[in-house]
């Protein structure tokens, strides 16, 4: 008989979201988080202590479901009536189960299901229990009834076993890898239906779902599923948000193989430290430039040489510095440090946060498609302003002897444009009058962001005005549409974002979620063409085709193909 082998996480049981709960006719007063309080009694609530007991979204969306602590929610469960658990089960959802039955509909169904639930009583005492962030509230145990529930109306009449991670000490906790791979391999051995041991013949399927649980587990799954069942094994994966992603990994006799077919998964998902971790000892010389430079290009990490005068870190090679030695990219490498290219790093920060926000990491996809302007205003300004950048403890300002300059950089006719330009005007002046004991850090024309757009904004004010108008966002005096007013509220806020704050903050106009995502990258594509068109009037077709990384991760792809 077929065997599918799943464990189960503290996000694996979830309650509707808001959309959810519309769709179902519910009121506002019926939502998930509303109905909760009603499933329980303070006493209840008491026993638990500090714990929260209250369900919560990871972020403000209405398709962002409701979640609680698997020990809380299991108890809940299981101390409440025959009548309140019909009520509760209406309200509960299972995002990667779903996406695991739904895919196993097209193949041949499991004749026995075994589930990996965790239990670390014996580890925390009542003092630790005490903590909201303490693992034992994550522990799946008490979610059995809800599971065997669960199985059953999916799978009725398949036999369906338990099997308990129970550490006894802090030492076999459920991250340590090698306790866990003890646990694990014990609870494999003496895997049971009906008390008879589970028997797989060479031609049936053991479908293992192993995401779920800490990494240790995870990865003790694997590992004990493919040293007991060979090459019966298929591992059955998916993604919470995007469903598409599910499918499966075939495995072989073959290590190599497996991990192969595991690294272009992770790779399809551009996690290029999974894929090193995975195969990175297994690539040629060669190769391990492509994921050496791929590891610092996913940390921003795109050119260490600094502007004169500010201090970098030492011994840490940068993509392009890594790059460089691989005889594909010498030359392109090459083409990109040159002085007059001094715009390229924005484009590749901007392809870096279409990547997070591939991977559903809405936060750092807000983040870095905002850095590449603060770069590429900061280089378009030593671009400019050339000899009169200076650095003040690691800070750019600007020197009062610009005002000297023969191209007049600070006109009348300029400030006639822009009024705020004319205050830094007098600044610059009244810099000229004192000496250097006199000038205090406050008095200096920092360049930063906001000074950069004054700048900017005199020196091209007919041309931006007419061409770009939407650049504003930039120095907006409406709080509300300045996009930099945004992510200084996002900096100081510890929160989520959601695709459509995304598209909120920069002034995204479309309807569809679809021509969203379209209108969000050909924005930026445009401010970045047009901020750099005197030095590069073609400006680039697309966010991909600007970015070397495309290239490097093509490649990448076909030296793991060939493992």
């Amino acid at each position: 008989m077929n065997l599918w082998i799943v464990t189960i996480g503290s996000s694996d049981v979830q309650l509707d979201s808001d959309r959810t709960n519309q769709e179902k006719g519910r009121t506002e007063k019926q939502r998930s988080d509303k109905v909760w309080s009603y499933w329980y009694n303070d006493d209840l609530k008491a026993q638990h202590h500090d714990i929260a007991f209250e369900p919560k979204p990871l972020f403000k969306d209405k398709d962002e479901t409701y979640r609680i602590a698997p020990r809380i929610l299991g108890t809940v469960y299981q101390e409440s009536s025959e009548t309140v658990q019909q009520e509760i089960w209406r309200y509960l959802t299972f995002p990667l189960l779903d996406n695991f039955v739904q895919a196993l509909a097209h193949y041949p169904s499991p004749g026995t299901i075994a589930v990996l639930l965790t239990d670390q009583s014996a580890v925390f005492d009542d003092r630790q229990r005490r903590k909201p962030k303490s693992p034992y509230w994550q522990d799946t145990c008490e979610l059995k009834p809800i599971l065997q529930r669960y199985f059953q109306d999916r799978f009725p009449n398949i036999p369906c076993q338990f099997m308990m991670l129970t550490p006894e000490t802090q030492a076999q906790s459920l991250d340590n890898w090698n306790a866990v791979l003890e646990l694990v391999r014990d609870q494999f051995r003496t895997l049971k239906i009906a008390d008879q041991p589970i028997q797989i013949n060479p031609e049936e399927v053991v479908y293992v779902s192993h995401q779920a649980g800490t990494p240790a587990i995870s990865s003790a799954v694997q590992f004990c599923s493919l040293a007991q069942f060979g090459d019966r094994v298929r591992f059955l994966v998916s993604n919470e948000y995007n469903p598409e992603l599910t499918g499966f990994v075939e495995s072989s006799s073959y290590l190599r193989g497996i991990k192969r077919e595991q690294a272009k998964k992770l790779l399809e998902n551009y996690d290029y430290a999974g894929v090193d971790q995975l195969v990175g000892k297994d690539l040629t010389s060669e190769d391990r430039i492509l994921l050496d430079a791929a590891l610092k290009w996913n940390v921003a990490k795109f050119d260490a040489p600094q502007p004169e005068g500010h201090e970098s870190e030492p011994s840490d090679p940068s993509f392009l510095e890594i790059l460089k030695h691989h005889p594909k990219f010498a030359s392109e490498v090459a083409e990109r440090t040159r002085e007059a290219n001094w715009w390229w790093i924005a484009y590749e920060e901007v392809y870096l946060a279409l990547i997070r926000k591939a991977q559903g990491n809405i936060v750092e996809a807000f983040f870095h498609s905002f850095r590449a302007f603060e770069y590429i205003f900061a280089a378009w300004g030593r671009q400019q302003l050339g000899q009169y950048v200076e650095f003040h403890k690691n800070i750019p300002c600007l020197n009062p002897a610009i005002l000297d300059d023969e191209k007049d950089y600070f006109s009348a006719k300029r400030c006639k444009d822009v009024s705020d330009f004319k205050k830094l005007r007098e600044q610059l002046e009244a810099l000229k009058d004192k000496t250097p004991e006199e000038v205090k850090n406050d008095d200096r024309v920092q360049l930063n962001m906001a000074t950069l757009c004054k700048i900017f904004r005199a020196f091209r004010y007919k041309d931006y005005k007419r061409d770009c108008e939407d650049l504003k966002i930039f120095w907006d005096t409406n709080k509300e549409k300045n996009v930099c007013e945004k992510r200084n509220l996002i900096v100081h806020q510890v929160e989520g974002m959601s695709d459509s704050s995304l598209y909120d903050y920069w002034d995204v106009k479309a309807s569809e979620e679809q021509e969203k995502s379209k209108e969000w990258e050909n924005k930026i594509l445009r401010f970045l063409n047009f901020i750099v068109k005197e030095d590069f009037p073609q400006g680039s077709e697309s966010l991909q085709d600007a970015s070397l990384m495309v290239k490097v991760h093509q490649e990448l792809a076909r030296a793991i193909a060939q493992l």
